[in-house]
């Protein structure tokens, strides 16, 4: 964390970030880090908001353009508005602060305020097991399905759960899509292909399982130094949702997209349970209910975006190719599944509970 805290320490001495495009604004020593400068009660902004005056940090470690980046500026802009700017937020993307582990592991530790990550992060780097269903292969069928999960009491318990275990409350969960598979060279045809793929893979233990379990050599790789891995060969082929693939220009080094549809890829707006508890009662209402709003328009603009993504790629010369995915699901089922239920108590059942919400 050594990187992350001399980061964190220039942040306090700079006026603003020209790099974010103009989304902070200025700050002095003595109020960053969510200060409270006003007292609760008053509400000079005519926003219909009578909480204190705090400035936040939120970070994500995506590029501007992608989902879950405007997932956090929707969810930011939300919050200052409702707020008649009382609410304030200084705003990191791509890795500037913290890359997706140092992110997860900073929420916990505190020293970062409000981050995008994913559930299977709460499990790979802050032991929090559950979190990895988010990412168990082939669970979610649509994103009905997801929605149906989030709306469900197994849910809002294992948010409860990350409270009470690692100290970190999920505002809300959203989405940048169902992941799928690029590939150079080679198309993917049936389940054997798999077989000696160098994939890239993010730093979260289910995701190297999934694959290994297919085969593939996998490498773990940060997002933001993918692009050069593609095109030095140390890998040949990625994992991610479309619409990443096609913001973050992988594509350009690609000449397949393969449907996999393999793992649903969850959005979460995480923030440390110390800095909640440090704001006052209205100001946690408006930051939960501006999450789930956004959370909300998130997975609806996932869901709409597919179609758009997918015609991107293909003007760009890339192949949409599609293949016979049954055999796939069977081997994750039989081979990573079981390791899930073991992890995790009443894991069988949870699965089951959430299969079932299919139906």
């Amino acid at each position: 964390m050594k990187k992350l805290a001399s980061l964190l320490l220039a942040m306090a001495l700079v006026a603003s970030l020209a790099a974010c495009g103009g989304k902070t604004t200025e700050e002095t020593p003595d109020d960053a880090n969510a200060s409270q400068t006003t007292e609760p009660g008053s509400d000079a902004s005519g926003s219909g908001y009578t909480g204190g005056e705090y400035r936040l940090m939120a970070s994500s470690h995506i590029a501007v353009e992608e989902l879950g980046s405007i997932y956090m500026d929707d969810f930011c802009d939300r919050v200052e508005e409702k707020t008649g700017g009382k609410i304030t937020f200084d705003r990191f993307y791509a890795s500037q602060i913290a890359n997706q582990a140092e992110s997860a592991e900073g929420l916990k530790t505190g020293t970062v305020d409000i981050a995008i990550n994913d559930w299977p992060s709460m499990s790979s780097i802050n032991g929090y097991s559950k979190g990895d269903l988010l990412a168990l292969s082939y669970l979610f069928k649509n994103y009905d399905h997801v929605r149906a999960f989030f709306a469900s009491d197994d849910y809002s318990q294992m948010c409860d759960e990350l409270i009470d275990q690692v100290g970190i409350r999920c505002l809300a969960t959203g989405t940048a899509g169902f992941r799928q598979v690029g590939t150079q060279d080679a198309p993917i045809t049936s389940y054997e292909d798999f077989a000696g793929l160098r994939i890239r893979c993010p730093d979260i233990a289910i995701y190297v399982n999934t694959f290994q379990a297919l085969g593939c050599a996998t490498t773990i790789v940060a997002n933001s130094e993918v692009y050069t891995a593609l095109q030095t060969g140390i890998v040949d082929s990625v994992e991610n949702p479309i619409a990443g693939i096609w913001n973050t220009s992988w594509y350009e080094q690609l000449d397949y997209i393969n449907e996999t549809n393999h793992i649903f890829c969850d959005i979460g707006l995480f923030i440390n349970e110390d800095k909640f508890q440090s704001l006052d009662a209205e100001a946690q209402a408006v930051l939960v209910e501006c999450a789930q709003e956004a959370a909300e328009a998130n997975i609806d603009l996932a869901e709409s975006s597919n179609e758009e993504y997918i015609a991107k790629c293909e003007e760009a010369g890339l192949v949409y190719n599609t293949f016979d995915t049954a055999p796939v699901v069977e081997i994750m089922k039989n081979a990573v599944w079981p390791a899930y239920y073991e992890a995790v108590d009443g894991g069988e059942e949870l699965v089951a509970r959430v299969l079932a919400l299919a139906e």
